[in-house]
């Protein structure tokens, strides 16, 4: 596929693992956009009845590539839409894709890579992975869809911490708030990935299917985007605002800095 994403398939169980472990997997445009693809070429092969989304090295994935990011910003809304939508299409190519996806996450998944396992429809991690959304430390708004899927897994109240915050949590207490399904030690966390995706094969391929699309319909009736129209598209105009905006300039001159932002709301 790419230098920054493989895919392997042995048997009926298909790895999609992110490839760029000197940048702690950071996601590129272009890593995106071949993400997407891997997604898919995966959804119309018939064997496949279970994707594992992997990163390579010690981290899943820690978040955007800061350097495209930056570039995005200095465009103005229209260049910082562009760069957000081949985000969104590998998210929504992740969450539709026609069987389960298990996350297996180990080490760091923070912002789009904490997105991505919230994305999936199952997550196996490391009791020591680090979790969060560093969206307000940065001056990023992260896609409506994220929003959901976060509400969704963790409750209002969660989400609203982490986003609000910038919190980061331990896989033990993602575990407990609802953002994976499983954790296990370093040493076995491929066993507990294999055995989830070895139960989920061993069961009715069309069962299995279409009991993600029924989840799938539900989630989507309960859509804040579908539930308020207008709003969603407030929303969106004010995520494009972000990522335009001084202080998200201001975000990653502080984070690569090692110092805390100061952020003026412009």
């Amino acid at each position: 596929m790419s230098e920054f994403v493989r895919v392997d398939v042995t048997g009926a169980v298909a790895t999609v693992t992110l490839d760029r472990p000197g940048q702690r997997n950071a996601l590129s445009v272009p890593m995106l956009h071949r993400l997407n693809d891997a997604f898919g070429d995966l959804a119309v092969e018939p064997d496949v009845r279970v994707v594992v989304i992997a990163g390579a090295g010690p981290d899943f994935c820690a978040g955007a590539d800061f350097a495209e990011l930056a570039q995005a910003r200095s465009g103005g809304p229209e260049a910082a839409l562009d760069f957000d939508r081949p985000f969104r299409d590998a998210l929504a190519a992740i969450a539709d894709h026609p069987v389960p996806v298990i996350a297996r996450v180990q080490g760091r998944a923070l912002g789009g890579g904490c997105q991505l396992v919230l994305a999936c429809d199952l997550a196996v991690a490391e009791e020591t992975a680090t979790f969060g959304i560093p969206s307000a430390r940065l001056g990023i708004v992260i896609p409506l869809d994220s929003v959901e899927r976060l509400v969704l897994a963790a409750g209002p109240r969660r989400a609203a911490e982490m986003l609000y915050t910038g919190l980061q949590i331990s896989g033990a207490d993602a575990l407990a708030w609802g953002l994976v399904t499983r954790t296990a030690g370093p040493d076995g966390l491929d066993r507990a990935v294999d055995a989830l995706a070895g139960q989920i094969v061993a069961a009715a391929p069309l069962s299995v299917r279409a009991s993600k699309r029924g989840i799938r319909s539900v989630v989507e009736h309960l859509s804040l985007g579908h539930a308020a129209p207008a709003r969603a598209a407030d929303f969106e105009m004010m995520a494009a605002e972000a990522l335009a905006s001084r202080d998200l300039a201001e975000g990653i001159a502080a984070f690569r800095e090692r110092r805390a932002p100061e952020f003026r709301g412009e």
